[in-house]
């Protein structure tokens, strides 16, 4: 349970997640809640990517600490970025979460031929990239994100804090806490504290 929101600006990406993690029954009441430390946050710095998953703490175990993702140059952009992500990056992370066991069972009634149970967000060369469940991905004309259980409050949030105005980096950090802020008054699975990390384009990611 997470709430994760990401702003893509004009040659930066921001990506910022809450810490609270709970045990849930089948019934969907929770047993127990937590918070990540730090070093284990919900947002992996990997490379020169920044990921954060929403779902299960094993999909952030391992891009954190076993995913070896390919890195494309650094001037990549546009329409071959996206042929970089589709045909290097999905390949590399199906075959890292199948090798270690992170992936849906073939069954009859399975919906695609490959399926896991988070969904990623994901910075490469200041460009946002959202990858579903079935491995597919999509970037959003209105550069807002958002997704897990708190996600359409995150979002809402972000749009009316927004206007679709251009954001600097730090207007662009200080929306996105606001939205997880607001996210975490009414979703439960949602708290403090909140960590930001931002890449720009042809430069090295940072905390923010």
């Amino acid at each position: 349970m997470t709430t994760i929101a990401a702003i893509q600006g004009d040659g930066f990406a921001l990506i910022c997640a809450d810490s609270r993690i709970s045990d849930v029954y089948k019934d969907g009441n929770i047993s127990q809640i937590g918070t990540l430390r730090e070093s284990s946050s919900k947002i992996a710095i990997n490379g020169k990517y920044i990921m954060g998953t929403a779902g299960d703490l094993r999909a952030i175990n391992l891009l954190q600490h076993v995913f070896q993702p390919p890195t494309p140059t650094p001037h990549t952009k546009g329409k071959k970025l996206d042929q970089f992500v589709t045909a290097k990056f999905i390949p590399a992370l199906r075959e890292c979460f199948d090798f270690h066991g992170y992936s849906v069972p073939d069954k009859e009634d399975k919906d695609h031929i490959a399926e896991h149970g988070s969904i990623i967000i994901m910075a490469i060369n200041g460009t946002i990239y959202l990858v579903d469940g079935d491995y597919s991905w999509y970037s959003d004309m209105s550069g807002l994100y958002s997704v897990g259980s708190g996600s359409s409050y995150a979002l809402g949030a972000l749009q009316a804090m927004t206007h679709g105005q251009i954001q600097t980096t730090s207007k662009a950090k200080t929306n996105a806490i606001k939205a997880l802020t607001i996210s975490a008054k009414f979703d439960p699975y949602t708290g403090p504290p909140y960590h930001a990390y931002l890449q720009e384009y042809e430069t090295k990611r940072k905390p923010v």
